[in-house]
Formats: C-alpha cells, structure tokens, sequence
C-alpha cells in the first residue's frame, strides 16, 4: 500500500518537497549575505543604535540593504502553509473518488484505516517534517535582521519563524485531505481549505494570541523615554494626568508641529502605562499556538477517518 500511495501521489509530495527546499536555500544565501554584510561593516550583534560603532548611519544603511526582503519574503512563508494543505492535502482522497481508484483500493484486502492512514502518512509525514525545519531555518534565518524586523514576537514574524510554520500546515493538510473524503471533489475540498485556514490561523491569531499570558506593564512619565522594549509586542496603553486620574488621549489631534512628547502634554498626560509582551515570549508562545493547531489538525483528521469507517463507497 505505501508503493502504490508513493506512485499515485509523488509528483505532489516532490513538488512541495521541493518547494520547501527552495525556500530554505533562499534563507540561507539571504543569512549569510545578511552576516557578511555585518561583519564587513563592524556592527556585528548590533540591534540598535548607540554611541558606539552602531552608528546610526550604519544601521540605516543595513536597513537599506535588507529591507526588501525583510518585508516581501515573508509573505512566500505566509502563503506556503496554505499552499501546500490546498495541493497535497486536498488532491489526497478528493482526486482517487473523482477517478474512481478508491474502489479498487477499497475492495481488496487493505483494511479502510490502512487505506487512509498510509495516505495521509506517507504524503503527509515528509511535508510536515520539512515545514517544521523550514521554520527552524526561518527563525535562524531573520536572527542578523533583527534590527529591520525590530524582533519575531509580532506580525508576520511570528507566523513565518518557529515551529508555528509546521503547526500551520498540519492544520492546512489535515483540512484538504479531510474535505476531500467529505466533498469528494479536489476543487471543493482546496476552496474549503483555503476558507477553514484563514477563519481559524486569523482567529487563534486575533482572539486568543494576546492572553497566551498576562501582559508585562511598564509605567513612565511623559519625560522619560518610551518604556517599552522597541522590539516588544505593544497591546495597549493607559494615560494618565497630573494627579494619577485616566485621560482620554486622541493621536488623531496632533500636529505636524507636535512631537510626541508635546503631544501628550497638550491633552494633560502626565505619564503612561503600557501593556506588552516581551521578546523572550517568542518561543513560549510559538509552543502554545502550535499545539493548538497540531490539536485542531488531528481532530480533523478524526474526523475524516470517521467518515471513511461509516460512508459506503
């Protein structure tokens, strides 16, 4: 059975071998372009400016240099979790009911759970695998841009850095290969992957990423500088007057002419709290949002292989 998974499906599964590969050597020219460009200019380890020999224009010009990709590459990481669940996952179950194959396969000795269960392994297993490096490789990867990305911890860094990359595309896979035994047509089951993956990986993001744990506060008067770790995830902040009452504070009603500072003092904040979550969460809360989409993936999963059980064919 795995043989014959192999050779109905290894087109597939080398395509988005391939594709990960691909991927992982861009971010590997890119890391050490991005380490030699360092060294060369002496700001090695520099991840912001000082007085030292990370000058301002030095880091401004590294910036320069990877700011490009700093930006536009991560939206290849977005998009591959998704990609890979729409034509590895989808096309697993969906494309052998539209052909007829899974009659033959069905009516021999193979028992129904072999039969989907070598599928999804086979298939599945090197995709997921490789998504799991390629996230490793990623976070190694963006570490020297540290100072154009200003950290992992918020959008898109933590979707494309860390383990959270293979928890993404288990969920995507176990999505199409689970639609594909429900609806019985590829197309159907890539666009119901495509849907299912943005509602939840946009969701958990949106509703649940935030109280992963209790927020860091940092309090400061106007007159200090921002009390907030520049490459922390900034949730929220509350003002306050003179004599320690809340204020409403308007951005919106600055000026040009306005700095920060005299912004805030013009509408009577004295200091301010913020709430963040520091850098060092980065990996605490990769571990927690992965879990959650493993879980929902394997659920999933449980969920199609019910359906192969009980469905005549």
């Amino acid at each position: 059975m795995t043989w014959v998974t192999w050779r109905l499906h290894r087109l597939q599964l080398l395509l988005g071998v391939g594709l990960i590969a691909a991927v992982a050597a861009v971010l590997v020219v890119e890391h050490t372009q991005a380490t030699g460009y360092l060294a060369a200019h002496g700001i090695e380890g520099c991840h912001v400016v000082d007085s030292g020999r990370c000058t301002a224009p030095a880091m401004a010009a590294f910036e320069d240099e990877f700011q490009s990709f700093a930006r536009n590459f991560p939206m290849v990481l977005l998009g591959l979790p998704v990609l890979l669940g729409m034509f590895t996952g989808a096309p697993l179950f969906a494309r052998e009911f539209e052909q007829g194959t899974h009659i033959l396969g069905l009516t021999q000795s193979v028992s129904r759970f072999r039969w989907w269960a070598s599928k999804v392994l086979v298939v599945g297993t090197p995709v997921l695998l490789g998504m799991f490096a390629l996230g490793l490789v990623s976070a190694w990867a963006f570490e020297p841009l540290h100072y154009v990305t200003r950290g992992a911890i918020m959008t898109p860094g933590f979707e494309t850095q860390g383990p959270v990359l293979g928890a993404y595309t288990a969920l995507a896979f176990a999505i199409g290969a689970t639609a594909g035994l429900f609806f019985r047509s590829t197309l159907a089951a890539m666009a119901a992957t495509l849907l299912v993956y943005l509602v939840v990986v946009i969701g958990v993001a949106n509703l649940a990423r935030a109280d992963y744990a209790a927020p860091a506060l940092a309090t400061a008067p106007v007159t200090a500088e921002n009390p907030v770790p520049y490459d922390a995830w900034r949730l929220g902040a509350a003002y306050y007057d003179a004599s320690g009452q809340e204020v409403a504070f308007e951005p919106s009603a600055c000026t040009s002419a306005d700095t920060a500072r005299s912004c805030l003092e013009n509408q009577g904040v004295a200091a301010q709290r913020a709430a963040f979550h520091p850098a060092d969460r980065f990996w605490r809360f990769q571990g927690i949002e992965s879990g959650i989409h493993v879980v929902l993936g394997a659920l999933l999963l449980a969920a199609g292989l019910w359906r192969v059980r009980r469905r005549v064919l």
